[in-house]
């Protein structure tokens, strides 16, 4: 009996002896970026990016905006995706493009003419063509009609392609719009004009513009410029007060933060007596809470989606940054970003041991740098003197030369450049082109990490790419894409990576799913994602990419569904 117990104890243990310990699981810790999170309210913008026209409200409570090239989306108040529909515009201009609404019809003017769409209108319909030329159309309607113009003619048009002649200008208007009594005004040399037959060139001048995209809502004039800047303006066309979003803009002694997104806004809605829409230069809109007391809006929702990632940064508090802002970790799918800069060019970020993002890019064509900790806004700084980083940049590390901080450049084709930076994450100076030695050569790389003083991981060619200090150089030690006999055990395409606390991310876009390793193994820790089967919903992927890691948790772009998924591991 006891040796039929000890042979027991021996198959137990025996079959326990092969497997780990511990497992891990990675976890969905939610959606950022995205305000439909999942599933059929997603968020899509176009394959190509557009400004946005402006935005109305219909009487169901939905917001309209462009959302991309050829795309016209509905969006519900929380953030969701009601519909898409098709619209023309190849060629988007950020200063004519724009939407009104009449009654039930949207009008729309893109690509020098009008367009209707209903309301009612089946998803996926596409715009009809009113077969009226026009340049600019006003956000205001008045008893049915609208004022639209064509070079220097002004003129009134209804949903049903009515037009009525009103005037012709010497000089075509740079914008225009209709007060609430109907009154036609028009926009030109930054100043505001009445339409008056026995004025002057049939131009009555009325007041200074608050700014582009002169609007009337709710009783006021709004204006438009850069730094997220919006200005309110009364009936007489006075401050009331002036600047009353944004304003970062050297314009005044002291600091407004801006929303970076906004940028230089395209339009306005009133959907409330405190509730406002306005719509970005990039596309997204968000939700505007008017505070009576401080006379300002607070932007409280962000309705979009991310189209596009060249970079994630994540801190050990879990903020990641994103493009010209950050998000906490405990964020919702349509928090708008916290602490805006203006937007980049083009950007590689990375952080520091002590939480300070560091990053290269192009800011107004010149080189320059990010860098500070997420807990507050982040500085962008242009460099002044000659500089040998790059112009365009897919990935940075940062190295330790000397005992000094360096930032390493990685370009797609795999040239290198090495600058000094301060411990703040500045820079100081040019260290020079870094030779990047590979057993055999990579075509097109990804990402790049840090892993220890002299060693980096990098991604290239569907590659997990890994270096060793060679003097002034990096020299390949392994590559590899598989880790173990079975089919599924091997990456399928292009991957990107990232490398904290002693693991490693991989993102397999072609097989949707990311898979952790133990760093110093490469022993599969965990995966998230359906394997070979991309989704929308939170337990899978389409087609990640970027990926940014920080101890137990990780940020990755989940392209094909245009959104950031956080992910955590958990141990079992």
């Amino acid at each position: 009996m006891k040796k039929q117990i000890q042979s027991v104890l021996a198959v137990i243990i025996c079959g326990f002896a092969g497997l780990p310990l511990r497992a891990d699981v990675i976890q969905c810790a939610g959606i950022l970026g995205n305000s439909g999170e999942q599933g059929a309210s997603l968020v899509r913008f176009g394959v190509k990016p557009a400004a946005g026209l402006g935005v109305v409200v219909d009487r169901y409570g939905a917001f309209w905006d462009r959302g991309g090239v050829g795309v016209l989306n509905r969006y519900a108040a929380d953030g969701r995706l009601l519909a898409a529909y098709r619209i023309p515009g190849d060629r988007p201009d950020i200063y004519r493009d724009s939407i009104a609404i009449l009654g039930d019809t949207l009008l729309l003017c893109l690509d020098g003419g009008l367009h209707t769409l209903s309301i009612d209108a089946p998803a996926g319909s596409p715009s009809t063509p009113l077969k009226i030329e026009a340049e600019h159309l006003a956000f205001s309607s008045h008893d049915g009609w609208i004022a639209a113009s064509k070079g220097p003619e002004v003129f009134l048009v209804n949903t049903a392609g009515d037009k009525k002649s009103v005037a012709t200008l010497k000089k075509e208007p740079f914008s225009i719009d209709m007060g609430p009594d109907g009154t036609v005004f028009i926009i030109q040399d930054g100043k505001a004009h009445r339409l008056d037959a026995n004025a002057p060139d049939g131009l009555a001048l009325v007041g200074t513009i608050p700014g582009e995209r002169t609007q009337f809502l709710g009783g006021f004039v709004y204006g438009a410029s850069g730094h997220s800047t919006l200005r309110r303006f009364d009936a007489e066309w006075q401050p009331a007060p002036g600047v009353v979003l944004g304003g970062n803009s050297g314009s005044f002694i002291g600091h407004v933060d801006e929303q970076a997104e906004v940028v230089n806004p395209r339009g306005m809605a009133k959907a409330g007596p405190d509730l406002f829409a306005v719509s970005g230069i990039y596309g997204t809109l968000h939700l505007l809470k008017w505070q009576e007391k401080e006379k300002r809006f607070d932007p409280f929702r962000r309705i979009g989606a991310i189209p596009v990632c060249r970079t994630l940064t994540l801190d050990s508090q879990g903020r990641t940054w994103w493009l010209s802002g950050n998000w906490n970790w405990n964020d919702g799918p349509a928090t708008p970003l916290h602490f805006g800069i203006p937007q980049p060019d083009i950007f590689a970020t990375t952080t520091q041991n002590s939480d300070v993002v560091v990053g290269y890019g192009q800011m107004w064509g010149q080189p320059a740098m990010i860098f500070g900790k997420m807990d507050k806004e982040v500085r962008i700084n242009r460099i002044d003197t000659p500089t040998a980083l790059p112009k365009d940049a897919m990935a940075a590390a940062v190295i330790e030369l000397n005992k000094r901080p360096i930032l390493l450049v990685l370009e797609k084709k795999g040239d290198a450049t090495a600058v000094n930076i301060s411990n703040t994450g500045d820079f100081q100076s040019d260290v020079g082109t870094v030779q990047f030695l590979t057993s055999t050569p990579v075509k097109e790389w990804t990402s790049l990490a840090a892993t220890g003083r002299d060693t980096l991981v990098a991604a290239g060619d569907g590659f997990v790419i890994e270096l060793a200090r060679d003097g002034d150089g990096w020299k390949e030690t392994r590559r590899w894409k598989t880790w173990g006999a079975g089919a599924a055990q091997q990456f399928a395409g292009p991957v990107w990576l990232s490398a904290d606390a002693g693991k490693l991310w991989v993102s397999d876009s072609a097989r949707h799913r990311v898979v952790c390793f133990d760093l110093s193994s490469s022993r599969e820790l965990a995966a998230f994602g359906a394997k070979d089967a991309a989704g929308d919903d939170l337990s899978k992927l389409n087609t990640p990419r970027v990926i940014a890691a920080r101890g137990q948790r990780a940020v990755v772009f989940d392209s094909g569904n245009q959104r950031l998924v956080k992910l955590q591991i958990k141990d079992q």
